[in-house]
């Protein structure tokens, strides 16, 4: 009995080595893969996408990690384990010979090269784990992450203000489209309109943004800087809507034991829901993928139609899928239809939108992309420049646009791996925004020259719609209409420094509060 013991404690310890290759070997893999797809990756938003439904990612991007990161992971583990079976004949085998004494003979271990080859695949481990971290500290900045965690700071408690009971609105309120462009940058215009590159990719936003308000960090064109908590999507429109970065802790928690998307929050979705306005959103992939349904329906009860909406509709045809849903050609179309809908209601609405043809790796072309570049990725920003000129254009053609202010903005910058590779090393990197139709007009000391963030953009906003602001302060962010100094201009990059250590005040105010209603919770 004592060997059949020996065997049974053999072959578990064999196949824990061998789940331990596995997963060192697959997270390597899966980091090394990561920093090959995603530029400029921090670690909190590996965090946050561990954290958050992964539902309705690309597809594209599934098969990627499964091609290279999980079949590798998995053939490794396989020859090891066939090693191991035929080197130390340690197998289920050997248990039943022992057992049931079939044979009446022994198998004899070589002991001294089980216990080698044993040892070699446990230091193997070691070691991956070893290059993983090394790997994840290059691309993620892992060291810092662990260090700011470690550090706690009462930056956003200090700075950070309360929107309630600071909002005076006007008595006919202004209709509101928020366009969110996918990775859209300054960036993409040629130098001579103080972008990066030789060629201008932008033509039609730049002219959108000569003609309206755009703010800048220049003399010229230009706009505003990822902040920290701002520089993926959902965290982009988090930030955009509240003033806020978007920081999850790690301690035991998933999204999906919130119950609500950040209660404690006052986002504009909460804001105008609260004064009569019809809240949209429109995106072309499942909303479900990195919480924003949470998000919207949680905060202003936002209508949503996304790409399963669209399939339930019939907008698109069953089985249709391309890129992450539907393509953003579609998009502007259903937006129309949508905006034409809003306009036979009497309440004011909010449409907020967000594009996707242009996310990296490379972006997606559709049938209307002219071919002018020689990267694709080029050829797709120019697209989407053309797009929403056209669509900007529509607009002004409606009897609501009197009525309705327009706020075009770049998401976040781009994270496609190369298609910055030959720009000036030293080329400050800039996200678009303009405000169309706003309510203010602005001197140029205003409106150039600014140093801002994602959180500035919460109150001017509103602040284009006419809404008073007491202070001119909501969230972390500064109405730029009223030429009052930023944080980012006060603090310059020691903001990003202490918005990226541990908050105990954005723990408890904002995160804590599970399953209240986000706008009462937050007067508390």
């Amino acid at each position: 009995m004592k060997k059949v013991v020996k065997a049974v404690v053999q072959i578990r310890y064999s196949i824990l080595l061998l789940a331990s290759l596995f997963v060192s070997y697959g997270v390597y893999l899966l980091v090394e893969w990561t920093s090959r797809n995603f530029a400029d990756l921090t670690m909190d938003q590996v965090i946050f996408h561990i954290l958050v439904p992964l539902e309705g990612a690309d597809t594209n991007f599934m098969a990627s990690v499964m091609e290279e990161v999980l079949q590798p992971a998995f053939l490794i583990m396989l020859i090891a384990g066939v090693f191991l079976y035929v080197h130390c004949k340690i197998s289920v085998t050997t248990y039943l010979n022992v057992y049931l004494k079939e044979s009446g003979r022994r198998y004899k271990i070589p002991i001294w090269s089980k216990r080698i080859y044993k040892r070699l695949l446990a230091v193997s481990c070691i070691i991956l784990m070893m290059l993983t971290l090394d790997s994840a500290d290059k691309s993620f900045a892992l060291q810092s992450y662990i260090s700011d965690q470690l550090n706690s700071t009462s930056f956003i408690e200090d700075h950070y203000v309360d929107p309630s009971g600071k909002l005076t609105f006007p008595e006919e309120k202004k209709n509101l489209i928020y366009i969110f462009l996918e990775s859209m940058e300054f960036t993409y215009a040629s130098e001579e309109y103080q972008g990066a590159f030789k060629e201008n990719y932008i033509p039609e936003l730049l002219e959108i943004a000569g003609e309206n308000i755009s703010f800048s960090n220049t003399n010229g064109y230009g706009g505003y800087k990822d902040a920290f908590g701002t520089s993926w999507t959902m965290a982009a429109m988090f930030a955009h809507s509240t003033g806020l970065p978007l920081k999850l802790p790690i301690q035991g928690n998933t999204m999906s034991e919130y119950g609500v998307f950040l209660p404690g929050v006052i986002s504009i979705g909460d804001i105008l829901k609260e004064h009569g306005y019809s809240n949209n959103l429109l995106i072309g992939s499942d909303a479900t993928f990195g919480g924003r349904r949470n998000f919207y329906i949680q905060h202003g009860d936002y209508d949503i139609i996304d790409y399963k909406k669209a399939l339930e509709d019939e907008l698109i045809p069953e089985g249709y899928s391309v890129w992450w849903g539907y393509e953003d050609e579609k998009l502007f179309g259903f937006a129309k239809e949508k905006l034409l809908e809003l306009n036979e209601k009497d309440e004011p609405f909010n449409l907020t939108m967000l594009t996707a043809d242009t996310h990296h790796e490379d972006g997606y072309m559709d049938e209307t992309t002219e071919v002018k570049f020689e990267e694709q990725y080029a050829n797709v920003i120019a697209n989407s420049s053309k797009q929403v000129d056209e669509f900007l254009a529509w607009i002004k053609q409606q009897d609501f646009y009197s009525n309705t202010t327009i706020v075009i903005v770049g998401d976040h910058g781009t994270m496609d791996v190369d298609f910055l590779d030959d720009i000036d090393t030293y080329y400050e990197r800039t996200m678009y925004n303009v405000f169309v139709n706003p309510v203010h007009t602005v001197d140029v000391k205003v409106s150039k020259n600014r140093e801002f963030t994602a959180f500035d953009l919460f109150p001017s906003t509103l602040s284009s719609l006419g809404v008073e602001i007491e202070g001119g302060k909501l969230g972390l962010g500064v109405d730029l209409f009223s030429g009052e100094k930023t944080l980012l201009e006060e603090y310059g990059i020691q903001m990003n420094m202490e918005l990226a250590r541990k908050s105990s005040f954005y723990t408890s105010r904002f995160i804590g509060g599970i399953g209240a209603d986000p706008y009462e919770n937050s007067h508390k």
